[in-house]
């Protein structure tokens, strides 16, 4: 009985989420729209695209509306708009840190890590189900909740300064019962800045604590916890044998 209220009271939890919560207003008909339209459209409305990447089978393409100070970040696909997200502006900005070289304009007790990638998080479904009343001799309709997991795309902002440090989270990552944050900022705690990896966590609840660990050979970050992510940070200049930051 108490995990089938546990997860009814997720499932209102997650319910009550607006789909949309990190996709600005001015662009939320543009998700599963073609690229090429997309594109023309997000001109017309003050967009100019800043940078490109690519993650497995998706772009991401980060585009900068200057009269709003708005990033987005606009996840492509099999030629549509998966995902448009709001992100920090250090993704659109050419000049700032997270896009600049590293060790050029960062020092060594300082770095900023744009990452992006997909992950796994947990979900709970309702689904009809028919029962056999041998009283009433006939089919009774219900309902059955079971838990499952569902995937995303998303981005990830850390920041690092001496030994302390914040990560910034976008849509999938901020569970629906969670401490708030700070504009979407957690502080990271047990931070580890190594020659080879940089590991932290940080709390999201009382019971969540994802962890997180970046290769600074591959670029490559990985967060383990309740819900999943990998993905890929950023790059400044690199060669063989030389780590990415």
């Amino acid at each position: 009985m108490r995990a089938h209220l546990a997860l009814a009271c997720l499932a209102v939890a997650t319910a009550s989420l607006p789909a949309s919560a990190q996709t600005p207003p001015d662009v939320t008909d543009l998700v599963g729209a073609r690229g090429a339209g997309g594109e023309t459209q997000l001109l017309s409305r003050g967009y100019e695209l800043r940078d490109s990447n690519t993650v497995g089978d998706q772009r991401f393409n980060f585009w900068w509306k200057a009269k709003s100070s708005q990033c987005i970040s606009v996840a492509t696909a099999d030629g549509r708009y998966t995902s448009i997200e709001a992100v920090p502006a250090a993704n659109c900005d050419q000049s700032a840190n997270a896009s600049a070289p590293v060790g050029a304009a960062q020092s060594a007790s300082s770095l900023v890590l744009v990452c992006y990638g997909a992950g796994t998080r947990p979900t709970v479904k309702t689904e009809p189900t028919y029962t056999w009343d041998n009283k009433e001799h006939k089919w009774k309709s219900g309902d059955t909740v079971h838990s499952s997991t569902e995937g995303f795309n998303s981005d990830v902002q850390i920041e690092l300064y001496g030994d302390h440090g914040r990560i910034h989270l976008n849509q999938g990552l901020i569970p629906p019962i969670n401490s708030g944050g700070d504009h979407g900022w957690w502080e990271l705690s047990n931070l580890q800045v190594g020659a080879d990896r940089i590991r932290a966590d940080y709390r999201l609840n009382g019971m969540n604590k994802p962890r997180l660990t970046v290769d600074r050979q591959s670029g490559h970050i990985t967060i383990e916890g309740v819900t999943n992510f990998a993905g890929q940070c950023d790059v400044g200049n690199y060669g063989n044998g030389q780590r990415r930051f």
